[in-house]
């Protein structure tokens, strides 16, 4: 794995990963994705593992097993707001500002330390003119909740206790009237109460990319989130599965137009459970 994380580096930015790694992770260290085709490579920060971070499984996610590659063509110069709910630390931030060169992003991150380190890794990048973050969750409703410390798959929920209170916005009343060229969900449970609000079906969106996580109260989420999306019009490619979580695309059929399928994504089982 960490050979694999080097190829998609730039050489001092390999030699300084592989420095890092066998010096224990300790401190943090900067480091540069390979350029390719369309792609500039943008830089990001790597922090040591710990209880409230866990950037290097972010950035494996993000830039190896390219969890956000499309499967259908979308032609970068069309792309023009790319609305990421679930910016973590920001390496998805980072991939939509360098492959859509166009496109404005705005994000939401509630967790003061991951909105903190997505912050910096724009600024490092010089993205925050094209990039509009929101330090606070994404709901159906304006109002206070809590989100647990867990690192990477912290949730948000109504009682207190072992973590943050935060701010929670009405994404309807921000989104209404603009078109979404992408939007990303990744909000470790949450997606239902979005996709369940009549207004979902309201916004003009034309692909989705969504990490759906089974919760206790939707045994049948993945077959829930499926069957609310192809209802609102969308054609469905997986990116993953697995028992109680999993990640789709999800394109708007009614496009005028429309997009013309290049390729199929399939990423294999074995290569999500390293999350």
């Amino acid at each position: 794995m960490p050979l694999a994380f080097t190829r998609a580096l730039t050489p001092s930015s390999a030699a300084r990963y592989l420095g890092w790694r066998l010096g224990g992770k300790r401190g943090d260290v900067w480091l540069r994705l390979r350029s390719g085709h369309e792609f500039p490579g943008p830089e990001f920060q790597l922090r040591p593992n710990s209880a409230g971070n866990n950037d290097v499984g972010v950035a494996y996610e993000i830039f190896i097993h390219r969890y956000l590659r499309v499967p259908v063509r979308i032609p970068p110069e069309r792309v023009k707001l790319i609305v990421d709910l679930g910016a973590n630390v920001g390496m998805s931030c980072l991939y939509w500002l360098a492959a859509y060169w166009r496109a404005e992003v705005i994000a939401f991150e509630p967790h003061p330390g991951h909105a903190a380190q997505c912050r910096a890794n724009l600024e490092r990048n010089g993205f925050l003119s094209r990039a509009t973050l929101h330090t606070v969750a994404a709901g159906t409703a304006d109002g206070r909740v809590w989100i647990t410390d867990a690192g990477t798959p912290s949730q948000v929920g109504t009682m207190p206790g072992g973590g943050y209170e935060i701010e929670v916005i009405d994404i309807f009343a921000l989104l209404a009237g603009r078109r979404i060229d992408i939007l990303k969900i990744d909000i470790e449970g949450g997606e239902y109460e979005l996709l369940e609000d009549p207004r979902f079906g309201e916004l003009d969106i034309r692909a989705i990319i969504m990490e759906w996580h089974e919760r206790k109260d939707r045994p049948e989420g993945h077959a829930w989130c499926c069957e609310r999306l192809t209802e609102l019009g969308f054609q469905l490619y997986p990116v993953f599965e697995q028992k109680t979580y999993g990640m789709m695309w999800a394109y708007q059929k009614r496009v005028p137009g429309g997009v013309a399928p290049v390729r199929s994504l399939a990423i294999a089982d074995s290569a999500a459970s390293a999350k």
